[in-house]
């Protein structure tokens, strides 16, 4: 086609004011912040239960630290509490949310400390300096008491009480789904099945869980869900048919390729020597700008692609060979992260009823209670180790089994899941990981030690220890150098974690304004056990956990 030289300037000035105009950089823009929502919305729930408690003093920071009181319990090391002397750290600094208030109508505050002050060594003996790579993505909160009174219980981590409760309150307490399963079925979470299934368990060893399913109605039957025990089957359920088996790299985003060839016509149009100087200075300052958003499409970080794990041997863990034991969980501990990492599901349990301990300095595997050890002293019996607290050796048992806890499955989870995502941001960092026990200080439901990593996106504001017990108030009775008072109820961690995955009240509670999960203190008579919670709170998130 010929054009004179008047069309041709008028076509190239309509060709430069189209192109300055740029109608494709609002969409292109939008993508861009599309993109960013869509990774954030990939959101991730683990979950890792252990049993029998935790030693309060090797739980929790217990050494003296500059600044900090220590709550000394005396010379009398197997004596039990004495008064409010657990021999922990006291927290100074109050949170920016009051608790709520008790029957004497007093408002009350937890306290917190950075972590970073507790970091040489470590947190404390359990907690130890492998954490200290994470401080600034952990959460260690004290002061969770589970409402009613639970004995060995299942489901009590995620909002099923029923299994475990005690002095009668078992008949009138309602069961619950736990939140996994909420989340699971929530269409907002989940906008459709993914290619892994809703959640993944596993319990190496028992085919146990502490998922309860409803199926997605919240109130209809609930039935305990069946964990996979064997590393190899959900190896071949996820990862067998994977392609490619050497990873997929990082989708590219298409508006790159869009910019660079938009530069590249401006370039090429710069250079005509029929435009004006007017022309060539508005083409000069486009292209400078289109320099900048092409700077930050390039500056993308790197990701780490989807990539099938090696296949591990298969194991039912019938035995307790330590090293078999620590093989397997391993193995699960790999699995879960490359399913994250591969986003096949987003929904993971660990159940961790086999552990590694020591005796006499070696390491022999341990089962949390089996038949065969009840009523003797066998060394591999897990429950009969944390009865026994009053005497030294067994003590030290129980407080190996969590440190291997720590170092072989916790840390190592979170090693595989601090690589970067998208964003700047990393898996762990879009995940939310959850260590918690079937019961609280000493065999009851009161404290239930709680450590979680990664704030999902930024929502939890991390690095912290956070005690939301109200140490002005007395104490019912002490033992295991741990007393009875109230800090506030666990339900309110169920209200934060639910909210923080972006679900509104309608979408888990059954009544509007009652919260999540039993909230009555069923089998803990107000005479003997603290019980006097705030009910106007029950419904809220836990106070200044959020950023």
């Amino acid at each position: 086609m010929k054009f004179d030289r008047q069309h041709r300037r008028f076509f190239l000035q309509g060709l430069g004011g189209a192109m300055l105009a740029l109608p494709f950089l609002p969409s292109l823009m939008g993508d861009e912040k599309k993109a960013h929502a869509q990774n954030a919305a990939k959101k991730r729930f683990i979950t890792i239960k252990s049993y029998s408690a935790q030693n309060i003093r090797d739980w929790y920071p217990s050494r003296a630290v500059q600044g900090y009181t220590l709550r000394d319990y005396g010379a009398d090391e197997v004596g039990g509490g004495n008064g409010k002397r657990d021999g922990t750290l006291a927290l100074s600094q109050k949170l920016r949310e009051s608790s709520g208030k008790h029957s004497d109508n007093k408002e009350y505050f937890g306290t917190y400390a950075p972590l970073t002050d507790f970091a040489n060594p470590g947190i404390s003996k359990i907690l130890g300096p492998a954490l200290n790579p994470f401080l600034s993505k952990l959460l260690l909160l004290r002061g969770l008491d589970f409402m009613p009174m639970t004995n060995h219980n299942d489901g009590g981590i995620l909002g099923n009480y029923k299994g475990g409760s005690i002095d009668g309150g078992a008949a009138a307490m309602e069961e619950f789904p736990t939140i996994d399963q909420v989340l699971a079925y929530n269409s907002g979470f989940y906008p459709q099945t993914p290619s892994g299934g809703r959640s993944l368990h596993l319990s190496p060893g028992r085919a146990n869980t502490f998922s309860y399913t409803h199926q997605g109605n919240l109130t209809g039957p609930v039935t305990q869900v069946t964990a996979d025990i064997d590393p190899k089957v959900v190896f071949d359920r996820l990862f067998a048919n994977l392609v490619p088996p050497g990873g997929t790299p990082p989708p590219v985003d298409p508006n790159k390729y869009l910019v660079d060839r938009v530069v590249a016509d401006y370039a090429s149009l710069k250079q005509n020597p029929r435009l004006s100087m007017a022309d060539q200075q508005t083409v000069e300052r486009h292209i400078g700008f289109l320099a900048e958003l092409q700077a930050r499409l390039n500056a993308t970080p790197s990701t780490v692609a989807c990539t099938r794990p090696n296949a591990p041997a298969s194991s039912t863990l019938q035995g307790t060979d330590p090293a078999e034991i620590t093989r397997v969980f391993e193995s699960m501990t790999d699995l879960i992260a490359a399913a994250v990492q591969c986003d096949l599901t987003r929904i993971f349990t660990l159940d961790v009823y086999k552990a590694v301990g020591q005796v006499n300095g070696a390491d022999q595997g341990f089962e949390h209670s089996c038949a065969s050890c009840q009523g003797n002293p066998n060394p591999t019996d897990w429950h009969r180790a944390a009865h026994d607290w009053d005497q030294i050796p067994q003590r030290d048992k129980v407080v190996s089994l969590n440190e291997w806890m720590t170092r072989k499955i916790f840390v190592r989870l979170l090693e595989k899941l601090d690589v970067p995502e998208a964003d700047g941001k990393t898996y762990l960092d879009n995940s939310l990981v959850l260590w918690g026990n079937e019961l609280g200080m000493n065999h009851l439901s009161y404290s239930v030690p709680t450590l979680m990593a990664g704030s999902l996106g930024g929502h939890f504001e991390t690095g912290r220890y956070i005690d939301y017990i109200d140490w002005d108030r007395s104490d019912k009775f002490s033992q295991h150098n741990g007393m009875v008072i109230e800090g506030v109820p666990y339900n309110r961690l169920f209200i934060s974690i639910l909210q923080a995955f972006g679900l509104a009240p309608s979408d888990y509670e059954r009544q509007p304004g009652v919260g999540y999960g039993e909230t009555r203190t069923l089998g803990k008579p107000a005479d003997a056990f603290a019980v006097d919670y705030d009910p106007s709170q029950i419904a809220r998130p836990l106070p200044a956990l959020r950023v």
